[in-house]
């Protein structure tokens, strides 16, 4: 596993284990991990997707999603976003897997085809081939290493990790969090300028993976909280719950981000 600083792993939280392995070994295409960053734990799986690793945590039969509305207006965690080679020819592939799609393969802003379509508890999965045509670039040398991997990235290739989204209530105080105190440099923007709700993407390169942080004009919903207040935050949670960042200068074993986004710090080494 790298140890370059930034985005490490996922968390996703589960009910039944074997089931989620199917499906993100067996549709997806997700290989074993070679190595796991924390010690071995019983109901816990470690997949490797390329740029970074995907944590499957299973929960208990009575865990729910935690508040989530699949609505980006919440604040937090929004999807987690996978490249391919072809948005069209996976999401076929998926599709006679059984996969259904909450956004059918489509042509989107910035120039890419993209889809979406949900694990086997919920959890809000995205395809995306190509690269951005970002509306304006701050840091060129970022963008232009988006494209040649992209156009090197052969059509039938399946998927690898690609980002993290989360909604932001406050983006310059997100922006000061990941970008000026974790050092996680922005690639670009997107004004999505035909969306009601004032709708924009940051993307930072966290390391081998993008953060995308979404912001708009409309008003945001606070991410759910702890029923006891934050200690448990993760308890009995289904989905996204957690982000692993390697390098990290954060104290504790689970430190509390911009809206209160879980972040797992791994020691560098």
């Amino acid at each position: 596993m790298s140890t370059q600083p930034g985005m490490s792993y996922i968390e996703i939280g589960v009910t039944d284990a074997e089931r989620s392995l199917d499906f993100y070994r067996g549709t997806l295409g997700l290989g074993p991990a070679a190595a796991a960053p924390e010690p071995p734990t019983p109901g816990v799986h470690w997949l490797s997707a390329d740029g970074a690793l995907v944590k499957l945590v299973e929960m208990g039969a009575d865990s729910t999603l935690g508040g989530w509305l699949g609505d980006d207006l919440q604040r937090g965690m929004r999807h987690v976003g996978l490249k391919v080679g072809d948005v069209f020819r996976q999401a076929e592939r998926l599709r006679s897997a059984g996969v259904e799609f909450t956004i059918e393969p489509t042509a989107a802003v910035g120039d890419v085809n993209l889809a979406f379509f949900r694990d086997p508890d919920g959890t809000l999965l995205e395809i995306i081939d190509g690269h951005l045509r970002y509306h304006s670039v701050v840091t060129p040398e970022l963008a232009d290493r988006e494209r040649r991997l992209a156009e090197a990235r052969p059509a039938g290739a399946g998927p690898v990790f690609d980002h993290v989204a989360v909604t932001a209530g406050d983006l310059d105080a997100t922006l000061e969090f990941y970008r000026d105190r974790l050092g996680y440099p922005v690639i670009g923007r997107l004004v999505h300028d035909r969306d009601p709700r004032g709708f924009v993407i940051d993307y930072l390169q966290a390391g081998p993976a993008v953060l995308e942080v979404f912001s708009f004009t409309a008003p945001t919903t606070p991410a759910p909280a702890a029923p006891d207040g934050g200690t448990s935050r993760l308890r009995g949670r289904l989905g996204l719950r957690a982000i692993g960042l390697a390098g990290t200068d954060l104290a504790g074993e689970l430190a509390a981000g911009p809206d209160g986004v879980p972040l797992r710090p791994l020691p560098a080494v």
